[in-house]
C-alpha cells in the first residue's frame, strides 16, 4: 500500500477541492482542482487488490448474473459492436480488459480480427475459450502486440482500473493506426449521480478503482496521449438507470450494493440473500417507486451532459 499522487496525473500540479471517504474504509478520493481528476488514497499493489477479485468475482463459468441479466449482458453487447462497427474500419480489435470476450466475438462474426487482455486467468477463461490464443493474459504494458495495427482499441470501463491511465493511453496510441479509433467508456465523477449520492455512488468502486474521471478530465486526457475526442455520449441505458437504482438503495441504508448482489448468480454472491429477508422483501417493496424515478433521472443526466457514465469515441491524430 502506496500514498497516491501529490499532484494531478494529468498535469495539471493541483490538488484539492474534493475529498471524499468511502464507504470501504481507510480509503478516500482526492480531486484535482482544475480538470476534476480523482484518483483513490492509498493504492494497493498487486497482492492487496488481488483479495478485491476473489474467483467468486467473475462467478461460474464467467457468468455474473442471473439468466435474465445474463441475456440483457448479451444484448447491449451486441448494441455497443454495431456502433463500433459504424465508426471504424473492419481490422483488428483490442479490447482492453476484454472479460468474456462477448464484444470481441461479435466484432470477430463481422471480419474483424479479435484481440483482448486480461489481467487474470479466472477473468480471462471464457474469452480465451471463444476467441483463442489472442487474449493476453498479463498486464497491458506487456502485452506483445504489433504497434501501428489496430484499427480499434477499447477500453470500456477499464481505464479507472489502471494506475498510471496515461501510459495505457501512451501505448494504445502506438498500437493503433493513424486515424484509429479509441473507444472509452469510464463512471463520470462529474455526473449528477455522483455528487447527489457521493459516498453512496455505486460506480465509485474503491479500492478497484484507481482513477474517477469526469467529461473534462476525460478528455485532457485524450488530448495529451494524442487523441481527438470526435463523440461523447451521456446515455447509457446499460449503465445508467441501474446505477441511480442501486445509488439510491445504498442512501437508503441497504446494505451497500445488496440489489447488485441479489441480481448475481448464487455461485458469485458476496453474501447469501438468506441472511437478509427483510431487505429482500424490502427491494421488491420499493421498486415500483424507485425503478421509475431511476429512469427519468437517468433522462434528465443525459439532457444535461451529465451521465452517469460516459462513451467517449475519439481519433489518433499522431
Amino acid at each position: 500500500m502506496k500514498s497516491a499522487p501529490s499532484a494531478c496525473p494529468n498535469g495539471c500540479q493541483r490538488t484539492g477541492g474534493w475529498e471524499l471517504w468511502s464507504d470501504e474504509p481507510g480509503f478516500k478520493v482526492l480531486r484535482c482542482s482544475s480538470c476534476g481528476l480523482g484518483w483513490t488514497d492509498p493504492v494497493l499493489g498487486d497482492e492487496a487488490i488481488g483479495e478485491y477479485y476473489p474467483p467468486s468475482w467473475y462467478g461460474k463459468n464467467n457468468a455474473r448474473f442471473n439468466p435474465v441479466f445474463e441475456y440483457l449482458v448479451r444484448l447491449f453487447r451486441l448494441r455497443r459492436s454495431r456502433v463500433i462497427r459504424h465508426r471504424s474500419h473492419v481490422g483488428k480489435v483490442l479490447d482492453v480488459g476484454c472479460g468474456r470476450g462477448l464484444i470481441l466475438n461479435e466484432l470477430q462474426q463481422c471480419g474483424y480480427k479479435a484481440y483482448g487482455v486480461e489481467i487474470s486467468e479466472h477473468a480471462a477463461w471464457h474469452a480465451q475459450k471463444k476467441i483463442g490464443p489472442n487474449i493476453h493474459v498479463g498486464d497491458f504494458e506487456g502485452a506483445p502486440f504489433p504497434e501501428d495495427a489496430f484499427e480499434v482499441v477499447i477500453f470500456w470501463h477499464s481505464l479507472e482500473h489502471f494506475r498510471d491511465p496515461s501510459a495505457a493511453l501512451k501505448k494504445a496510441n502506438r498500437l493503433l493506426k493513424k486515424g484509429g479509433l479509441l473507444v472509452v467508456a469510464v463512471p463520470n465523477s462529474d455526473s449528477i449521480q455522483a455528487k447527489l449520492t457521493g459516498r453512496n455512488w455505486f460506480h465509485l468502486d474503491i479500492p478497484r478503482h484507481y482513477f474517477h474521471f469526469g467529461l473534462k478530465s476525460l478528455e485532457d486526457a485524450l488530448k495529451n496521449n494524442n487523441f481527438r475526442v470526435v463523440q461523447a455520449d451521456h446515455f447509457s441505458f446499460e449503465q445508467n438507470p441501474y446505477g441511480w437504482l442501486q445509488s439510491l438503495y445504498n442512501a437508503l441504508g441497504f446494505q451497500f450494493n445488496f440489489l447488485y448482489n441479489w441480481l448475481k448468480t448464487r455461485s458469485s454472491r458476496a453474501t447469501p440473500l438468506q441472511k437478509h429477508p427483510i431487505q429482500s422483501l424490502a427491494i421488491f417493496i420499493l421498486m415500483p417507486f424507485l425503478l421509475p424515478l431511476a429512469l427519468v433521472l437517468t433522462v434528465f443526466e443525459a439532457a444535461v451532459e451529465k451521465g452517469g457514465t460516459i462513451e467517449l469515441y475519439a481519433k489518433k491524430t499522431g
